[in-house]
């Protein structure tokens, strides 16, 4: 999809993220880009996930006013060598 297609415009952001991925629990990974429709990650050295699967995301630091951060669901939509594309689900 080109960026003219894009539904949401992303914004290149480097964030330590808390990915649960079925069958292999917690490992923590970086994103590359994120919109508000969804993120890629960077998955150095961690099995891809199936696209189509669903996994869970969240921020790994507390937020600005110290508050835990949500946790979302999100569904593995693109892969590529370095990690996949997430999108959110609602």
């Amino acid at each position: 999809m080109t960026s003219e297609n894009r539904k949401h415009l992303r914004i290149g952001l480097v964030v330590e993220i808390e990915l649960m991925l079925p069958g292999q629990g917690l490992v923590n990974v970086r994103t590359r880009n994120i919109s508000d429709g969804g993120l890629y990650l960077l998955l150095d050295d961690v099995e891809l996930p199936p696209i189509g699967s669903e996994v869970t995301v969240r921020l790994k630091n507390q937020l600005g006013d110290g508050e835990e951060p949500p946790t979302n669901r999100a569904m593995v939509v693109r892969h590529e060598t370095d990690g996949v594309g997430l999108e959110f689900l609602e």
